[in-house]
């Protein structure tokens, strides 16, 4: 279960939450499951990095599988600014660029495809 936050576009599930706030769906993170279920397994070597940097958001339109090398240089904010295309290739300029309170970077493009914004 989630609740869509319609300012970010983060599908937010509503089930238990570790110590490091990803939410579970049974044994496995709740965003893997996610993604399972409408892209298929995790390509091999990759991991999903929440470019909105809510680890409980388990939108797939928020997930990108990237290196372990890559997710670790995202976690600072001084590198997430300077990224300039969404994962879809959508402008991050001006109105388009939406910041999460975590300090994530979302497209409002695809929030709103998905249903949000």
């Amino acid at each position: 279960m989630s609740v869509l936050d319609r300012v970010f576009g983060c599908q937010l599930s509503t089930s238990r939450l570790d110590a490091h706030g990803y939410a579970f769906h049974g044994a496995t993170r709740a965003h893997i499951v996610s993604w399972v279920a409408e892209h298929g397994s995790v390509p091999e070597g990759k991991v999903l990095d929440h470019i909105c940097r809510r680890r409980h958001c388990r939108a797939t339109i928020h997930l990108e599988p990237v290196t372990q090398s890559e997710n670790e240089k995202r976690k600072r904010l001084a590198y997430r600014a300077r990224i300039k295309l969404c994962p879809r290739g959508h402008s991050l300029n001006g109105q388009n660029r939406a910041v999460t309170p975590e300090g994530g970077v979302t497209c409002r493009i695809c929030n709103r495809a998905a249903g949000a914004d």
